[in-house]
């Protein structure tokens, strides 16, 4: 496998270096553009097209100045390069030599699937969280080291966020011009498209012009974004989160570090800029903030325990919206010499929840490496997660009254498990582990007779939760959830767990009809768009951006399942 990657990637970086600089990003950043604001022919030509255009664009800033040939739309290169892409991809999904010659046994096998999918979802799923939810976080976890983030580099932590903000108003300014210019050649479009040879001459002159011009004008001025903040900020801004194009004869491979992540703002001339995704600045954000905050002390420990802070105050306000005030909620409590996250009784249930923030380490290319770290990673956060949680449940299950006790040793209340008829386990993570966090079965070992916990990333839970609020008996609907989805672990293939929630929301009668059966169930990948539908008219999340906007917005899908599904108002 690593010979053919290694052919295919070389291939690629030869193919565009050739490429003249303004002409092969703006285009590219068009594309992209094009993907995830209105679901164009990327999406169907490209495998993982976040993933593989952010991975273009870096291998393209690994290539020196020195091309000069022109990028021209849908030219033959353009589907060389997408071929190659796929390719690459494709690659990263045949199966290791390593485990072909060690006879490739159950054990093996297992192995293998686990290390593959958890390496494909790393590398080819871009980070699937909305702005406001990044906003918080950068926020809360950020907020205790302001001072010195302000002594090193002079910018609050306001200032990285109007940033951004500032600088996605001025590209949805600038694309929504494009989208008046061309509202009227859009059949010529199609048509150069779908039948390229049936342009006439000037309608292929009217094409460069909307085509080329058109794309130019949404490179956004470098003048216009300097209004955003004073100068001195604005320059510090844009040297921490530019990519500069040098040459770099080691950076290759689609599983290397991709520098776009870290710095996704490129300049398509002297005095224009573009984003090919940006969403990614958010997230480039609180990466640099993190690194930045993890120097402070030698082993990190400081921002370490601020995620961890932020993971159980978000998590335990999540719960509380949710439940209402019905519920008792009880936080960092005690009830042994360890201290618990997280217990909500409400009616005849009980609701363990234990929180875990750890870093969720870059998978090795090679396999066997690879399911040794993803299975410590996992041991340590959702595993221990688990037996934390288990420790409390058995003590509920016991059936014998036990107090409730804060840090100090002072009872704060007494519970009676006689009164409690169900008790649920949820393991709530910082970042999203894929495959094995949907489907525990894979490295979590519980006893026969136990159940497997909830396992979720925080703003999966945040997403499913203000949905499942906008239904009449929310809470009767949880406990449905939680009960028929326990399951499916040992037989479910799927990557996002708000797959699974949209299935439940939109297809109740699948969704259990899959917990009920024995059959492997592979999720659909894009059953999570039902959010992002709902979120293009007002998801109902704290401090949403552009809420006015929204619902103004023509948005008959989403209005369509809001009425079907009997959906009101969101309850948090």
């Amino acid at each position: 496998m690593q010979n053919n990657v290694t052919t295919l990637s070389t291939n690629l970086k030869n193919l565009i270096r050739k490429y003249e600089h303004k002409t092969f990003i703006a285009h590219w950043s068009f594309y992209t553009n094009m993907h995830y604001r209105n679901n164009s022919v990327l999406k169907v030509e490209l495998k993982s097209p976040i993933r593989q255009l952010t991975y273009l664009i870096s291998l393209y800033h690994r290539t020196g100045f020195g091309g000069n040939e022109r990028f021209e739309a849908y030219s033959d290169d353009y589907t060389k390069i997408v071929n190659l892409l796929n390719d690459i991809e494709e690659q990263y999904s045949i199966t290791s030599e390593e485990y072909k010659n060690s006879g490739f046994n159950g054990e093996n096998a297992e192995k293998l699937f686990i290390s593959n999918s958890t390496f494909l979802n790393f590398y080819l799923n871009a980070p699937l969280t909305y702005t406001e939810q990044d906003i918080e976080k950068i926020r809360k976890t950020f907020i205790h080291f302001e001072s010195l983030i302000v002594e090193e580099y002079g910018l609050t932590i306001d200032d990285f966020i109007n940033f951004y903000i500032g600088l996605c108003n001025l590209e949805t300014e600038r694309y929504e011009k494009y989208y008046d210019h061309t509202h009227e050649q859009r059949d010529l479009i199609l048509k150069a498209r779908d039948y390229p040879e049936d342009l006439t001459r000037q309608e292929a002159s009217e094409l460069l012009e909307i085509m080329d011009n058109g794309i130019f004008n949404l490179g956004i001025p470098i003048e216009r974004v300097k209004s955003l903040l004073p100068e001195d900020k604005i320059k510090t801004l844009l040297a921490i989160f530019t990519l500069t194009r040098e040459e770099n004869v080691n950076y290759l491979y689609y599983s290397d570090s991709c520098p776009y992540l870290l710095q996704p703002i490129l300049l398509m001339d002297g005095d224009h800029l573009v984003m090919i995704f940006s969403k990614q600045l958010i997230n480039a954000t609180y990466d640099f903030l993190f690194d930045f905050c993890s120097t402070i002390d030698s082993d990190g420990r400081r921002v370490l325990d601020q995620r961890e802070n932020y993971l159980e105050v978000k998590t335990a306000d999540l719960f509380k919206s949710f439940f209402g005030k019905k519920a008792k909620v009880y936080t960092n409590y005690y009830v042994t010499k360890q201290e618990k996250d997280l217990l909500v009784v409400i009616n005849k249930y009980a609701f363990i929840i234990e929180c875990k923030a750890n870093k969720y380490r870059i998978p090795f290319r090679d396999s066997l490496k690879a399911f040794d770290r993803i299975k410590d990673d996992f041991k340590r956060s959702i595993g221990k997660g688990y037996l934390q949680a288990r420790e409390m449940e058995e003590l509920v299950l016991a059936g014998q009254p036990f107090h409730i006790k804060n840090h100090r040793g002072e009872i704060i209340d007494k519970i009676y498990p006689g009164k409690i008829h169900e008790v649920f386990s949820i393991v709530v993570t910082q970042e999203r582990f894929g495959q094995i966090e949907c489907n525990l079965a894979h490295l979590l070992e519980v006893e026969d007779d136990n159940d497997y916990p909830w396992a979720i990333a925080v703003d999966d839970l945040e997403t499913f939760l203000i949905t499942l609020s906008r239904k009449q008996n929310h809470l009767q609907e949880f406990v449905t959830y939680l009960t028929a989805r326990e399951k499916l672990h040992g037989r479910l293939f799927c990557y996002d767990e708000l797959d699974l929630g949209a299935l439940f929301l939109m297809q109740p009668k699948v969704f259990f009809s899959y917990c009920n059966h024995f059959a492997p169930v592979i999720m659909s990948p894009d059953m999570n768009n039902f959010f992002d539908e709902l979120y293009s008219i007002g998801l109902g999340s704290k401090n949403e951006l552009h809420l006015d906007k929204k619902k103004q917005r023509e948005a008959p899908i989403a209005y369509a399942l809001l009425k079907e599904l009997k959906l009101g108002k969101p309850k948090m």
